[in-house]
């Protein structure tokens, strides 16, 4: 085997990443030659049955769907064929010596095998590579499925590999582009067609089959926050003095709606004596959480870490690579029944960390608490028990492989049991307090998973029926009721989840494309003037655009193609319907759409360059100025003309966005960076003491 050209007669491994390449070529043998063409590794494998395989990467899809019109103002678009992603997108020019390094490749193979990711997009990656650029029949290739990649399990799905065991996935994952694209170029380019309608006109605006009900549940949300009428009402509390110990006391109705009700309460019961007429306590047992999935692990790493959902799956895939968790793009929250439990938490057990829990769980019985969800192709996200490397993660990953592996720990750990007690005190027979309060008596599986559960505890007295109790002082608070919560991007994802919109792996992607359409700001969610606009004029010319019905029918009839319970067919057809329908809606008032847009447009500009009044001169506005010349951007003043020369640096990459609120240490505004998957918020002004230098003397930003 000295150079590689001399082998033939192989079987080709096509991964959809690098890592997976290289962990798959160590795992299916010892005698592993890596040869580097153009950046890219191949890596030739033989074992000791003499069985040779050759392994290589995709690094994600190498064809899409396009056209051949190079105009892309024209629509309707219908005429559609997969083409190598570097006739459609020029950034993607690598593509081309990737596809002609497997085509080589397969000349001299005389297996294929499938190994990319085993889901609706890696088995679509998988399929298009096999048929365009090994030009082999699917029905001659052969499919490895497995959830993680270590070499235990890699081995033994290479043993075991199976010959169109996706074809559902395949069919789904085709079908899914080709109706997303129908949908989504063709009212796009409606969109951007409309503003150049208008005089000054253009401007990118997208729209799609998931996007714009998405942006629906944000603009419906806040249109009910705004248009909410907030009432007041009135509750009351009570000191309440016991055998010299006191405690709080509510009044048994509350919410009281007229002032004049709740001193009337006051006056009749402050200084008065209460009997305790009733004392309960009921034991509540709660089961531990289920295994993660693609959306919990979102939620919870949102809820805990302010991660976003599309960061977390990042990471997740990371961790995957590193064969330190398993497939983090999963609807399910079953654990596999093949898997060794106690090898893991022993492969764990060697993180000091994590010392304590596995020596208790390694000594009991492990049956695991699981959820309802299911999937077909993958369970749920669970560390592996492979710690190599585990000193090399960064503290973003450190922080998701932690959760996970306590998030493991906890669903093998008992109930976790809670006493709530209820005191209910007479006065007069006219009036009721009652007293609750709660406390662990066996914390279970809280006990693994307390760094990331509060399991606060509140204590009461020890009354007993019939105790005489004094009600000291009484407390009259005027509150309002609540508006609704706007959304965050845990919430959205979960309401997301709820109207079975997008995908577990989608649902991310389709909350940053929002977000870069300047659709949406902030953390807690607003859309801004143009996100209102898309909707209001997508409603009044073509509704079913954003139709939340239509849309959870089609990922109904999508998920059906996965199980081959649908064809194909009958879903484009459906498609090729609404989609011509949409088009001739919006066709028909398109210089309308255009000026009703552009408006939109100039307001959410100005709205996101205006970041408040100036600090030093307390009279201009600051702005976000670019200079065309050094192709630097800064904030500024207004009132430059008048002598103020407030200026401040800002990062040179990224999105910004006005985020509306100001730093709570120096009172400045504060900006919002989004770059690729990352964001964080930033003081502009650079001297605040919030910016503490660290160990290098750079200042944290």
């Amino acid at each position: 085997m000295n150079e590689e050209t001399d082998i033939k007669n192989y079987t080709l491994v096509i991964c959809e990443k690098a890592d997976a390449a290289k962990r798959i070529a160590e795992a299916l043998g010892d005698n592993v030659k890596v040869i580097e063409k153009k950046g890219i590794k191949i890596y030739y494998v033989s074992n000791s049955d003499g069985k040779k395989y050759v392994i290589c990467s995709a690094l994600g899809h190498l064809y899409g769907l396009g056209n051949h019109r190079k105009d892309r103002k024209v629509y309707p678009v219908f005429d559609l064929m997969w083409l190598p992603l570097n006739y459609i997108d020029k950034n993607k020019s690598s593509v081309l010596d990737r596809i002609k390094i497997i085509e080589e490749l397969a000349k001299n193979a005389n297996e294929f095998v499938n190994a990319c990711d085993y889901d609706v997009e890696g088995s679509t990656i998988g399929f298009n590579i096999l048929r365009y650029a090994c030009k082999v029949n699917s029905s001659k290739t052969l499919r490895a499925k497995f959830s993680t990649l270590t070499k235990e399990e890699l081995a033994y799905a290479f043993k075991n590999l199976k010959g169109q065991i996706d074809r559902g996935l395949v069919k789904a994952g085709i079908t899914r582009h080709i109706v997303d694209y129908l949908w989504g170029i063709n009212l796009s380019r409606i969109l951007i067609s409309s503003l150049q309608q208008v005089p000054y006109g253009g401007g990118v605006l997208s729209t799609g089959r998931v996007q714009g009900p998405t942006l629906k549940f944000i603009v419906d949300r806040e249109i009910e926050i705004r248009s909410f009428v907030t009432k007041p009402y009135w509750i009351t509390r009570a000191i309440v003095a016991y055998n010299g110990i006191e405690t709080y006391a509510s009044y048994f109705k509350e919410k009281i709606m007229r002032r004049k009700e709740a001193l009337a309460i006051k006056e009749e019961n402050e200084g008065e004596t209460g009997i305790v007429k009733e004392v309960k306590r009921i034991k509540v047992e709660l089961k531990p959480p289920t295994p993660f999935n693609t959306g919990d692990l979102q939620k919870e790493a949102y809820r805990i870490f302010r991660f976003s959902p599309s960061l977390t799956l990042n990471i997740a895939e990371q961790l995957y690579l590193q064969a330190l968790i398993s497939y983090p793009r999963t609807n399910s929250q079953k654990l596999p029944k093949t898997i060794n439990y106690h090898k893991i938490i022993k492969g764990l057990s060697y993180i000091k960390e994590y010392k304590e829990e596995t020596g208790i769980l390694l000594s009991k019985k492990l049956a695991p608490h699981e959820g309802e969800k299911d999937d077909p192709a993958h369970p749920c996200i669970y560390p592996t028990g492979e710690i190599e490397g585990i000193e090399k993660l960064n503290d973003r990953q450190k922080k998701l492989f932690d959760l996970i592996v306590r998030r493991f720990f906890a669903i093998f750990a008992e109930n976790a049991v809670m006493e709530r007690n209820q005191i209910l005190i007479d006065v007069k027979g006219k009036h009721y307090w009652k007293i609750n309060g709660r406390q662990y008596i066996q914390l279970g599986w809280i006990n693994f998973y307390r760094k990331y559960f509060e399991a606060e505890e509140i204590e009461i007295p020890p009354f007993k029926e019939g105790d005489k109790v004094l009600l000291k002082t009484i407390n009259v608070e005027e509150k309002f009721e609540k508006r609704p919560p706007r959304f965050n991007k845990g919430s959205l994802l979960e309401k997301m989840e709820e109207e079975n919109l997008g995908t577990k792996a989608t649902r991310a992607e389709i909350i940053d494309t929002l977000y870069k359409r300047r659709y949406i700001v902030g953390e807690s969610i607003i859309p801004t003037e143009l996100g209102f606009q898309v909707i209001e004029t997508l409603s009044k010319y073509s509704g079913k655009i954003i139709s939340i019905d239509l849309t959870r029918e089609m990922e109904e009839s999508l998920e059906k193609i996965e199980l081959e319970q649908e064809e194909p067919e009958d879903v484009l057809e459906r498609t090729f319907y609404f989609a011509w329908q949409a088009i001739n809606d919006l066709s028909d008032n398109l210089e309308k759409i255009g000026f009703e847009l552009k408006n939109a447009m100039q307001i959410t500009a100005l709205e996101n360059k205006t970041l408040g009044i100036c600090p030093i001169c307390k009279e201009g506005l600051l702005v976000v100025i670019n200079n065309k010349k050094t192709n630097k951007r800064f904030v500024g003043c207004t009132n430059y003309k008048k002598g103020c020369n407030f200026v401040a640096p800002l990062p040179q990459k990224g999105v910004i966005q006005n985020t509306g609120k100001t730093c709570t240490t120096c009172g400045w505004p504060i900006v919002q960076i989004r770059n690729n998957k990352s964001l964080w918020n930033l003081c502009i002004n650079f001297e605040c003491p919030s910016k503490v230098k660290n160990k290098n003397g750079r200042k944290n930003l």
